[in-house]
């Protein structure tokens, strides 16, 4: 039955219902006619049409009999009491459905926000982690010779050792950025490196690059800090440039020793 049926009818199924209850009650009793359909119309202020649907129900269900040149006799009161048993059913069936229904659509919601929520939560424990791998965020000030350079051409990672992963720009968040990126004042950098570089990448930011020769020396320093290391965990030393001039010498004498005795 559709809606529009289902609306339509609910006015003959209320009246098949009130009829139902007064059998029960015993305000008809089984054999006892009941007004004809004229009668029944005008006293439930509803068409006749309205009246011969609901008496058709009583009949189905075997609680009235419509006799032709009889009218309307009351049947059974028994059948009358299962009539709205069932029907007390049925009615209890639809408001589970409707309830039923209604929790669904409540747990749709609920998985939503809870997916919301593990989203955020995947983020912030993303950053965490980040925290935990010696990330800092580093703010580009005014004025600095970083201002117009792009990544590649300020060279953070040779001069610092530090590696931005990450850049903040006007509440964007830019992943990843590459080479031809160019910074700007107020850019908030995300990097990832030791304590030391990360203060040298401070220091970088306000007294602007070194020169070619402390550079050397930064990178003089940080091979012989290699080579110590090394040596400390038993490793082969790294060659030097004096074995070669010392070799030279032996290798004349030898030459000679061997002209002579010739």
């Amino acid at each position: 039955m559709s809606k529009r049926e289902r609306g339509a009818g609910a006015r003959y199924e209320e009246i098949a219902v009130d009829i139902a209850r007064r059998i029960v009650n015993r305000e008809y009793r089984e054999g006892d006619r009941i007004l004809g359909r004229s009668h029944l119309a005008g006293t439930y202020k509803v068409s006749p049409e309205t009246i011969r649907r609901a008496i058709a129900i009583l009949h189905d269900h075997g609680v009235v009999r419509a006799i032709p040149g009889s009218g309307i006799r009351v049947v059974s009161r028994e059948l009358a009491a299962e009539f709205l048993e069932s029907l007390q059913t049925t009615t209890a069936l639809a408001e589970l459905q409707a309830e039923m229904t209604e929790l669904l659509a409540r747990r749709r919601e609920l998985d939503a926000r809870i997916e919301e929520v593990g989203a955020r939560m995947a983020a912030l424990t993303s950053r965490a982690m980040a925290a935990a791998r010696k990330v800092e965020e580093v703010e580009v000030p005014p004025g600095s010779w970083l201002v117009g350079r792009t990544l590649a051409s300020a060279r953070l990672r040779n001069h610092t050792g530090c590696t931005v992963i990450a850049v903040f720009r006007n509440g964007e968040e830019l992943y990843s950025p590459g080479p031809d990126f160019t910074l700007e004042e107020g850019d908030l950098l995300m990097v990832v490196g030791s304590a030391a570089a990360r203060e040298r990448l401070q220091r970088l930011l306000t007294q602007g690059p070194p020169d070619q020769g402390e550079a050397a020396s930064q990178a003089e320093a940080s091979a012989q800090g290699e080579t110590a290391e090394r040596a400390a965990l038993g490793g082969p030393a790294a060659p030097t440039a004096a074995a070669p001039e010392q070799a030279a010498p032996e290798r004349a004498a030898s030459e000679q020793a061997a002209t002579a005795s010739g």
